[in-house]
């Protein structure tokens, strides 16, 4: 068991939003972030500060609490394909360009995939982490041998790890712990793969970790900048095993929620 997965058992915990009270903070989450943090969304149109659309009550949604101070610090969301209707759409493919060259999705492929979505971060946690990772580059700059820095900031301590014979430095991330949410959700839902419109940035984000899915499509303008991406979970979850194992550790459990990764890529 690496460092990384210790401190990511000992800082988070996935609370999947089942009540309507555990809702009721995503909503609220999603309006922090999304109509007033960034304005995506029009405030004016969620009187009750919760922010909702059609597609939550084909979803399911985790949310990440921080153990230390038992706050929700992030949310995320997936959106499940309708089982009464598999040709209704997901939002990737109402606002987004799909390259047919890239994805084509077939009915047998539509009963198993789903979207990732309102994928966030609370700006509080954002900030504190931000503040704490300065206060210890001024700690390395006085020369002190003590660190203020608990490892669950965005950029948390680098630890060496083996990965495949070879030396690696990884650390845990929030974006991490929100992708072991999603794995956790699909797991259970018998999701084979996945759809995500991202914003450029935020899959830079994610990719450090070494968990990358394959662009399918232009970036467009759909609540900020945002390019449609896909992939089988099973490869991804494959490829982020060889890059950074502490990495895979944290986001299936240790294996507990794994997609047998060593299995072989389907044509669409």
């Amino acid at each position: 068991m690496s460092y990384i997965y210790d401190t990511f058992k000992r800082s988070f915990n996935l609370v999947e939003a089942n009540t309507p009270e555990l809702r009721d903070i995503v909503y609220r989450l999603r309006y922090k972030v999304f109509c007033e943090q960034h304005g995506f969304l029009d405030a004016s149109k969620y009187p009750d500060k919760m922010e909702k659309d059609e597609y939550d009550e084909r979803s399911c949604h985790m949310l990440i609490q921080f153990i230390p101070t038992q706050e929700y610090v992030g949310t995320v969301r997936l959106i499940l394909p309708d089982a009464t209707d598999l040709e209704k759409t997901f939002p990737i493919e109402n606002h987004t360009q799909i390259d047919p060259a890239l994805c084509q999705v077939n009915k047998t492929i539509r009963k198993h995939i789903a979207e990732i979505s309102r994928f966030l971060v609370v700006p509080s946690f954002n900030r504190r982490t931000d503040d704490i990772k300065k206060n210890k580059i001024q700690n390395q700059q006085q020369g002190s041998s003590k660190s203020v820095i608990p490892s669950t900031q965005n950029t948390v301590d680098r630890n060496k790890e083996k990965s495949s014979g070879r030396e690696r430095r990884s650390g845990l991330n929030i974006y991490m712990v929100l992708m072991a949410g999603v794995v956790r959700m699909s797991r259970i839902n018998q999701i084979e793969y996945w759809w995500c419109a991202m914003d450029p940035a935020l899959n830079r984000l994610v990719g450090l970790s070494g968990m990358n899915i394959d662009p399918i499509g232009p970036v467009v303008d759909y609540n900020g900048l945002r390019q449609p991406h896909f992939g089988q979970i099973c490869n991804v979850l494959s490829r982020l095993c060889q890059r950074n194992y502490g990495a895979w550790e944290v986001i299936t459990d240790c294996g507990v929620y794994s997609y047998n990764e060593t299995c072989t890529i389907k044509k669409l």
